[in-house]
């Protein structure tokens, strides 16, 4: 198991592990209500095919008709009382991005003076989705600040502290601020947003306002805004309690 060390107040989220000489490990507990350490799985496990294969199938033998549940509940627990299993620890980043404010803050973190991995590091390229595009271009009137701005994006209004993914469009008038924008996404002059996540494709129409202080707004992919409509902090849209 590939561990990483996290927060006490998150470790909870997480598979939590135990270790002794060897970077043996002597227990395992699944999103434990009381975790007795912060090492965590960052959920990449590498396997021995031949015995694990044989170990699933004693497991299903044993769980019969209610069927093999989540391998943090069964393989992981019995791999590790039987003692085959080893930490290897991670020492460079990893970010869980779980959760709405986790994968809001993995980018918030590439936009620190001294971000978590050198975006410049020839040896070891970052790339983004999206395939090939046009330089970005900040047009008259446009003004970014403290943001990471991806090839193919037009900007003629205003952005501070966000990540704009490529193929996004700022129209003049607009502005966005604290948010991260999916590739493709539009948004109209006159409009704002704020503390958000925009997926694939929104549109965002004139005047709209989508979030603001608070919680992190999301706004699902390929989602038509009206113009002048307001999202509200924390709303997600569209609404996922008026689905289906």
């Amino acid at each position: 198991m590939v561990t990483t060390k996290v927060a006490a107040d998150d470790a909870s989220r997480y598979g939590i592990v135990q270790t002794g000489a060897g970077d043996r490990i002597t227990d395992y507990a699944y999103k434990p209500d009381e975790p007795a350490t912060t090492t965590a799985t960052n959920e990449v496990f590498v396997f021995t095919p031949g015995p694990t294969l044989d170990r699933l199938e004693a497991l299903a033998d044993k769980a019969g008709e209610e069927g093999l549940q989540d391998l943090g509940n069964q393989l992981l627990p019995d791999q590790v009382h039987d003692g085959a299993a080893h930490a290897y620890p991670l020492r460079g980043h990893w970010r869980d991005v779980g959760t709405v404010d986790a994968y809001w803050q993995a980018h918030r973190d590439f936009l620190s003076d001294e971000p978590p991995i050198d975006l410049d590091d020839p040896s070891w390229p970052v790339h983004t989705r999206g395939g090939r595009h046009s330089a970005a271009r900040i047009l008259e009137g446009g003004a970014v600040d403290q943001s990471l701005v991806s090839g193919g994006t037009r900007v003629a209004g205003e952005v501070r502290g966000s990540v704009l993914s490529p193929g996004v469009v700022i129209e003049k008038g607009a502005t966005v601020v604290d948010s991260v924008l999916l590739p493709g996404v539009r948004v109209r002059s006159g409009a704002t947003v704020t503390r958000s996540v925009l997926d694939d494709g929104v549109e965002v129409g004139q005047r709209a306002a989508i979030g603001g202080d608070g919680e992190i707004t999301l706004v699902g992919r390929r989602t038509r805004v009206d113009d002048g409509a307001r999202v509200s902090p924390g709303a997600r849209l569209p609404d996922p309690d008026r689905e289906g």
